[in-house]
């Protein structure tokens, strides 16, 4: 009742086969307005107060002011008489003015000028961007989403195109909240963090382990990535760091001191045994697992393609699989399994480059966690290798010392090149060699420092033009 309590109630039961009609009802629903005033502010974004959207010269305008908004620049008469036409023909169907509204303005969102960053061009030749194509790369670059506001009104005047209003504005985005999406999306898409949820871990060899854990996982790298960037320190750190980003859960998976709440934060590893960096975070070595077991040859794929940006060619096509020809494979260490393969001579020259890698990170498992023993056929583990150029390293410090020593500068141009490509939003060519040298001579002079290198990408000619 309206005081809340509840009353018991005769309920009438009528006669199976009554002799009057009668509805059965199965369900009610109930739609309330839950918000704190009406219309919502959504709705208050599109339609301003006092606008009358059955007057065609209003809806002309919201619908001039929307697409701006919705196609990042200015439209022209002959786009706006496109709409205008469009939406009088839902008008004359028979709905009212705001359905005609409503599906004039979702037909819009179905245009390619909306689902696509569109920078027409008439040949094969280059050209520059126009100053709200370059509002719109340079706000879906660092924000993953459109201009606001200011970037609109130095679009509309030129003036985003002067270099140092173009520098004040990289400044003015990358200091906003909405960079960490930057960092989110493009550490997810570098690292290749979506393998996480490409691997089932096995209940049989982890029975603890929960997969509300993994995008934890995920999580610490991206807030890994994230802290560098905010930080402006050395992106070396990437490969080599005494400090990593925790929330409580991960902590304890870690077996560490961390966070009480759910929220990451920085934490150091001075005086633990849990390694630095993204080659020891549980989320890229869960990813190079078959979710049993560790997987060198995926870990040694990723490490190259990821890392050193040097993948290695795809296997020859039609070459058959050596389980099925030597007995009891599957019950042979992970090396010995790996010298049979080196064994065969159509695998042999590929894997003495590919291997050596994924062994050196042996001591960890399926789920990130140092072990001694294999969790499938309780063999014991070891990371003792020869990489490519007889280099000899025994773990993961030790091959972090490589890349740091004897593979910088790979690394560094591995960095350089996968940025540019996702700046760009388009694979690299020969053309943009000399760039990416550049690019990474300013990166070491800078101190690796990413806002520094984001910055120079922004200022690049590539950047600048279609």
């Amino acid at each position: 009742d309206k005081k809340g309590k509840t009353k018991k109630r005769k309920i009438k039961v009528f006669p199976e086969d009554p002799d009057f009609p009668r509805i059965i009802i199965e369900s009610v629903e109930f739609v309330r307005n839950d918000y704190p005033s009406w219309p919502p502010a959504l709705h208050r974004r599109i339609i301003h107060e006092g606008e009358d959207v059955s007057d065609p010269k209003a809806v002309e305008n919201l619908l001039r002011r929307f697409l701006r908004r919705a196609w990042r620049r200015p439209v022209n008469g002959k786009e706006i008489k496109k709409w205008m036409a469009h939406y009088h023909k839902i008008l004359q169907q028979g709905d009212s003015p705001i359905l005609a509204l409503k599906e004039t303005l979702s037909a819009t969102l179905a245009s390619s000028n909306f689902l696509y960053l569109s920078e027409p061009f008439n040949s094969d030749k280059s050209r520059k961007l126009n100053a709200h194509e370059l509002a719109a790369r340079l706000s879906y670059f660092l924000w993953s989403s459109m201009p606001d506001e200011e970037l609109f009104e130095l679009a509309d005047s030129g003036r985003l195109l002067e270099p140092s209003v173009l520098r004040k504005q990289f400044d003015r985005m990358l200091a906003d909240s909405k960079a960490d999406r930057f960092a989110e999306q493009f550490s997810m898409q570098w690292l290749d963090l979506e393998g996480v949820d490409r691997v089932a871990i096995n209940p049989q060899y982890y029975k603890d382990f929960d997969n509300k854990l993994k995008p934890d996982m995920v999580g610490e790298t991206q807030a890994f990535f994230r802290e560098i960037l905010r930080s402006n320190t050395s992106a070396l750190q990437l490969i080599d760091a005494e400090f990593t980003m925790l929330n409580a859960s991960l902590a304890k998976h870690y077996g560490l001191e961390g966070p009480k709440s759910q929220r990451f934060e920085r934490v150091s590893l001075k005086g633990t045994d849990r390694p630095g960096g993204v080659l020891g975070h549980a989320s890229t070595l869960l990813a190079g697992s078959d979710g049993a077991d560790s997987h060198p040859i995926k870990r040694a794929v990723w490490i190259r393609e990821r890392l050193l940006h040097d993948p290695p060619n795809p296997p020859p096509p039609d070459v058959p699989g050596v389980e099925k020809s030597v007995p009891n494979f599957e019950k042979l260490s992970i090396r010995e399994q790996i010298a049979i393969h080196r064994k065969k001579e159509a695998c042999a020259d590929c894997h003495r480059g590919i291997d050596p890698w994924g062994i050196a990170l042996e001591e960890y498992d399926a789920i990130g966690l140092f072990r001694e023993k294999t969790a499938r056929r309780k063999k014991r583990v070891s990371a003792k290798t020869v990489l490519p150029g007889s280099h000899e390293v025994s773990g993961l410090i030790d091959l972090q010392k490589h890349l740091l020593n004897g593979r910088r500068d790979q690394f560094s141009k591995a960095l350089v090149s996968k940025l540019l490509t996702y700046s760009l939003g388009r694979s690299l060519d020969l053309d943009d060699e000399l760039l990416i040298e550049k690019l990474g001579e300013d990166f070491a002079k800078n101190g690796y420092r990413l806002p520094s290198l984001m910055k120079n990408i922004v200022t690049s000619r590539p950047f600048l033009s279609r």
